[in-house]
């Protein structure tokens, strides 16, 4: 019988459950494999890996692996006794299976740099390239310092961004359920009365009378429930084909006051990944290819692509960058001053901080401005709904107030 991978549960002596990946024949061949005085045996099946290499994890997740991975290395603890470590601390299934199969790799003589290529859903492609540095250098502490760091900050962006559209999102939701109410709810009543009255009905009535109708039909859940997914289902694949995607960002990029945004957060992301590379010591090519990876803009990753072509052919970086019509004319020339200082790592931090406070300030500033905006949008949909129900009432009583 050929040997094959199995996912095992098992109870330590604390309690805690346990999962991981072992290769065997049988289940019963598992069972003995894994008996040891503090682990507990509950239950073995067939797994297929291909499943785990497309697996992910939450980034809070991920940020405490790396923690006490950090940890436990800066402590002198062996790679393969601190995954153990890990296996038994993580309180993640899917991380334990990951952390199992690493250390399995790691016992064969592989590197923790090429176990980590099986998840790149897990881990980021500036994360593995900086432990690969990590690795050949022999610095594996500050690097996986430097890796929490940068972490850490991508979840402080997260946060704020989650912080910056709760309020207008709760806002937004509020209006469309007020809107939908008028239209299912109030409508209604007033237009049996209107019927009954018999009267000739203002254009207005007639339109917001019409509208309320179709809303109560199946036919105009279904059309914006299948629609919507439509839709979503196919910019999604639309965006498989990079050109499309190019396109599809590069019209993002074009909204007013939004496409200045949404340039600034991903030049932020490139030059923030940029940075802790080249200061960990990443040779300037691969650090431009795995910075371009982060940018989360495919419009903006094509263009800055000609950069490393540049670099490759010779090029400066502040001729590279020139080249590009979006790039903000402060970072291109703080690009110049950090080729000529030798100071590239440091002063694109700089710029990176640069970049996020004009970043919160914009956000803050939309959201200042939507909420009126929003108020004021809900408000003239009831005034033109209250008008339409009421124009044939006040009609109705001119008319009799004649006689």
């Amino acid at each position: 019988m050929s040997m094959q991978y199995f996912m095992y549960k098992v109870k330590d002596d604390a309690g805690r459950t346990l999962y991981g990946l072992i290769e065997g024949q049988t289940k019963d061949d598992i069972k003995k494999r894994l008996r040891r005085p503090n682990l507990f045996f509950i239950s073995a099946r067939p797994y297929h890996l291909q499943k785990l290499f497309k697996s992910r994890v939450k980034f809070q997740t991920l940020i405490m692996f790396t923690n006490r991975l950090s940890s436990l290395i800066e402590a002198g603890i062996p790679i393969l006794s601190a995954m153990d470590i890990l296996w038994r601390q993580s309180e993640d299934q899917t991380i334990q299976l990951v952390v199992s199969y690493m250390k399995r790799q790691l016992e064969e003589g592989n590197k923790i740099s090429t176990t980590m290529e099986y998840f790149p859903r897990i881990f980021p492609v500036v994360y593995r390239a900086l432990i690969r540095v990590g690795e050949t250098s022999g610095a594996m502490t500050p690097i996986l310092r430097k890796l929490t760091e940068f972490l850490e900050y991508k979840a402080k962006i997260i946060l704020r961004t989650k912080k910056a559209t709760f309020y207008p999102s709760i806002v937004v939701v509020f209006s469309v359920l007020v809107i939908l109410g008028m239209f299912m709810f109030v409508v209604p009543t007033f237009q049996k009365l209107l019927l009954k009255l018999d009267v000739d009905l203002p254009v207005l009535t007639k339109v917001i009378l019409e509208i309320s109708t179709k809303m109560r039909t199946w036919g105009f859940f279904i059309t914006v429930v299948f629609g919507g997914m439509g839709l979503y289902m196919t910019l999604n694949y639309l965006r498989r084909n990079p050109r499309v995607a190019a396109k599809i960002d590069g019209m993002v990029l074009k909204i007013p006051y939004f496409g200045h945004i949404f340039l600034t957060i991903s030049l932020s992301q490139y030059i923030r990944s940029l940075s802790i590379l080249l200061e960990a010591g990443v040779p300037l090519i691969e650090s431009l290819t795995v910075a371009n990876s982060t940018t989360g803009n495919q419009k903006i990753a094509q263009e800055l692509d000609g950069i490393k072509n540049d670099a490759e052919q010779g090029v400066s970086l502040y001729e590279g960058f020139k080249k590009i019509k979006d790039i903000p004319v402060m970072l291109i020339e703080m690009i110049g001053i950090g080729e000529s200082t030798g100071m590239m790592s440091q002063i694109l931090e700089k710029v990176n901080r640069h970049f996020d406070e004009e970043i919160e300030y914009n956000i803050d500033r939309f959201l200042t401005m939507l909420e009126p905006l929003l108020i004021i949008f809900v408000g003239f949909i009831v005034i033109i709904t209250l008008l339409s129900i009421y124009l044939p009432v006040i009609s109705i009583w001119d008319s009799l107030s004649g006689y």
